[in-house]
C-alpha cells in the first residue's frame, strides 16, 4: 500500500488491453498501478525483483495482481502456479481473461484467484469490475 492506495501490477500482453485497465484504475481513489508486465515471465520477475526490476522503491511489490491467462511464453495458469508454490498469501489475483470457459474459470480459482472477470472494452462494465475488486480486497490487508 502507498499512502491510502492498494498497488497493482497489470499483466496482460495488449498494449490496448493495459492501457484501457490503467485509465478505470487511475480514476479510482484507492488504487493505484505501479507496474506493468507484458507476459508470465515479466510478471514472475517483477514479483521476485529480480533482473531489471530488482529496485522495491522503482518497483514495488503490489498487494494486487491484474492477470490475464492467455499470453506467450509464461501464461496465466503458469503465475498462478508460481504464486501458489512461494505461498504469497498477501497478494491478490484477480483474473482478467477473454475466455469466458468454465474450465479457465475453475482452474484459476483452483489455483488461488481471489476472482474472475471477463475482458470487456465496456467503459460502465470495467469500472463496475474496478469496484468488485475493491469490494473483494476489503479486509484481506
Amino acid at each position: 500500500m502507498i499512502g491510502n492506495k492498494w498497488t497493482v501490477l497489470l499483466v496482460d500482453d495488449s498494449v490496448d488491453d493495459r492501457l484501457f485497465m490503467r485509465r478505470i484504475i487511475e480514476r479510482s481513489d484507492r488504487l493505484l498501478v505501479v507496474g506493468e508486465a507484458r507476459d508470465g515471465h515479466e510478471a514472475i520477475d517483477y514479483l521476485m525483483g529480480a533482473d531489471t526490476f530488482g529496485d522495491r522503491v522503482q518497483f514495488p511489490y503490489p498487494d494486487i495482481l491484474l492477470l490475464d491467462l492467455k499470453m506467450p511464453r509464461k501464461n496465466g495458469f503458469d503465475v498462478l502456479e508460481w504464486i501458489k508454490s512461494e505461498k504469497s498469501n498477501n497478494l491478490l489475483v484477480f483474473v482478467t481473461s477473454g475466455s469466458w470457459l468454465k474450465e479457465d474459470v475453475e482452474r484459476s480459482q483452483a489455483l488461488g484467484a481471489n476472482g474472475y472477470f471477463k475482458k470487456t472494452s465496456d467503459k460502465h462494465a470495467q469500472e463496475e469490475m474496478v469496484s468488485k475488486i475493491l469490494q473483494l480486497s476489503e479486509g484481506k490487508f
